[in-house]
């Protein structure tokens, strides 16, 4: 809950002004294309409301929502160039302000916290959160960035709406 309030309070100071659901769907979106459905499913939202956060998404240029030509009942999504710009540049400011944050612990206090958040990352099921914890933990210990390039989509690049 600390980890989140301090990454919601950067996205707040950021000139991209980001709400962490937001957030959240960009990290989605980062794994690939999905239906408008799915990506309410994974946000625990209803439609509609995950429907106006990608509008806002889609008109900042970083979503590009069309049309499944094989079932025309589906919406799908996916990030742009600039989404996945915005996002990874997301992911290294907050690694950096975690990694900072966590620069004081002493080595072995760092290796151990690394080794509790892979842990409960296993547990939960949640990697993809528990990894930037990790990860900025371990930045803080070796001073090395870890994050790379999210792969891109080939998904067809005809828009339509919801």
């Amino acid at each position: 809950m600390l980890v989140m309030r301090a990454v919601a309070a950067d996205m707040r100071r950021s000139g991209r002004r980001l709400a962490p659901p937001q957030m959240g769907s960009l990290m989605r979106m980062a794994a690939g294309p999905c239906t408008m459905s799915e990506l309410a499913r994974h946000q625990a939202v209803s439609l509609p409301t995950v429907s106006k956060s990608v509008d806002t998404l889609v008109r900042r240029g970083w979503v590009e929502r069309w049309i499944d030509r094989s079932d025309r009942r589906q919406t799908l999504v996916r990030l742009t160039p600039q989404g996945r710009r915005v996002l990874n540049a997301m992911k290294r400011r907050t690694e950096q302000r975690l990694a900072g944050a966590l620069a004081p612990l002493s080595p072995s206090d760092r290796a151990q916290l690394v080794h509790t958040v892979d842990r409960l990352s296993r547990v939960l099921g949640a990697a993809a959160g528990g990894a930037s914890c990790a990860a900025a933990a371990r930045a803080g210990r070796s001073g090395r960035r870890t994050l790379g390039p999210a792969a891109g989509s080939g998904a067809p690049a005809a828009r339509g709406r919801r």
